[in-house]
């Protein structure tokens, strides 16, 4: 068993030990909640219920229930997310930032490869007073904590050994399917680098030699899901990702980046990436110009439309 250290240093409460799993393995019993209810309580008490919104702004809801009874609710939001590395939850806002009485703490996991060996697990607790801290000590958190980790490393564990990735925990019941005949993983992290509000969800690989089979990543709000591994797959313009773009910068650096490494231009801002991903980069400046009451104007602008590959808003200001 690897050794556990603790760091209480002001009001920061801090675990750090060496889990022999694979770090994405670790990050999975975290993000999933199926995984989450698992190893999260240290027996006898468990998790009855967990529900997760992995992104910044996206809920952190557990119950924990103890052997005679007991249940505590805790309401959280996640503050950050860097995907396989790091998260920071807090109790001092529920979901989409809003803030809540009582705050006792902000809570955080960060994820390092250890190479040959496995995963470096920190997980901390900065609390908001003294007499917070004080009071998380006296809940048993050295021994809470120690005895979560252990279930955890040992959930990891078998997870890495036996392939058992399980389904993945889908946190939209609607959401967009995107087939791919490869790379679907790697275009969906690429994708939601791209934009704010936007992470990676859950995955499915069932062989854990080969490729991720299903992953769900939410695109600035919107969730979406990739198939892959379809060697028939055929692109097709019948299915695009339309984004609505604050201004011409924001238009200009989308679509460079959908275009790099072949990508192919469309006509009045289409465009295929090179996962073979139709999209429509729409400033909102041409809904705005072409409903502005008045036939000719839009048909001035539709026509200046009708000439352009990525849309240039002025030239559509000038044609209006």
């Amino acid at each position: 068993m690897s050794e556990v250290e603790i760091r209480k240093e002001g009001l920061t409460l801090e675990l750090s030990r060496v889990i022999a799993a694979p770090r994405e393995a670790v990050w999975q019993c975290w993000t999933n909640p199926e995984l989450l209810k698992r190893w999260f309580c240290p027996k006898p008490w468990f998790v009855p219920k967990a529900d997760m919104d992995v992104r910044p702004g996206g809920r952190f809801n557990t119950v924990m229930a103890g052997p005679e009874g007991e249940l505590f609710e805790n309401v959280g939001m996640f503050l950050e997310v860097v995907d396989g590395e790091k998260l920071t939850f807090t109790d001092a806002y529920s979901e989409g930032y809003v803030p809540r009485e009582n705050a006792f703490m902000t809570g955080y996991v960060e994820l390092a490869d250890v190479p040959g060996v496995g995963t470096r697990f920190t997980w901390g607790a900065r609390h908001t007073s003294e007499a917070d801290r004080n009071k998380h000590l006296e809940m048993g958190f050295e021994e809470g904590w120690k005895a979560a980790s252990t279930q955890l490393d040992e959930l990891a564990r078998s997870i890495a050994i036996e392939g058992l990735q399980t389904t993945p925990a889908f946190s939209a019941k609607v959401r967009t399917c995107l087939f791919f005949s490869e790379k679907g993983e790697e275009a969906a992290k690429y994708y939601t680098s791209l934009l704010p509000d936007s992470v990676m969800g859950s995955v499915f690989q069932p062989d854990p030699n080969g490729p991720v089979l299903v992953a769900e990543f939410t695109l600035a709000g919107s969730p979406f899901m990739i198939l892959n591994g379809n060697p028939d797959m055929q692109p097709s313009y019948l299915t695009s990702i339309s984004i609505l773009t604050e201004d011409q910068a924001e238009t200009d650096r989308l679509w460079q980046a959908l275009l790099a490494d072949g990508g192919e231009e469309g006509q009045c801002g289409w465009l295929k990436d090179r996962y073979g991903v139709h999209w429509q980069i729409v400033p909102k400046a041409l809904p705005r110009l072409m409903h502005a009451g008045n036939p000719e104007r839009a048909g001035r602008v539709s026509a200046a439309l009708m000439k352009m590959r990525k849309i240039d808003i002025a030239g559509l200001e000038a044609a209006a």
